[in-house]
């Protein structure tokens, strides 16, 4: 028990500190595998004990204190470390929703068409309207 105990709870860990790592430096490119791996992970937790209505992350955490205190304490303190990293996430994410609409808004605002044409549509660089003028 004490083994797939410590491989649940270094997957957590690992998947949410690599969110945050990935969240901290902005690669984008890696953001949807990261997102899928750290979603598999938490999905891991709820499931946990077969989703009895005793179990998920509460039955995790009793599993884990019953061990011998020495693992306990190491266990706990990586999972206390994965809840603070998925906090951050959570802020990081908000940022950088902020920062994009931000940044939408900016290119909008800048655009000669959203203020000199009828229409007042905004292309991307793609084409497609960005944004159009009710």
């Amino acid at each position: 028990m004490t083994a797939s105990l410590e491989a649940l709870v270094v997957q957590v860990s690992l998947a949410v500190k690599d969110l945050r790592q990935t969240l901290e430096s902005n690669e984008v490119e890696t953001l949807e595998a990261i997102l899928a791996q750290t979603t598999q992970a938490l999905e891991a937790i709820n499931g946990y004990a077969g989703g009895l209505p005793d179990g998920g992350p509460e039955r995790l955490k009793n599993d884990i204190l019953a061990l011998e205190k020495a693992e306990s304490d190491r266990l706990m303190g990586i999972l206390n470390q994965a809840s603070v990293d998925h906090q951050v996430n959570g802020a990081l994410i908000k940022l950088a929703l902020q920062r994009s609409a931000a940044l939408q808004s900016f290119v909008a605002q800048q655009s000669p068409g959203a203020t000199y044409e009828i229409g007042g549509a905004i292309l991307e660089s793609s084409g497609r309207v960005f944004s159009k003028k009710a």
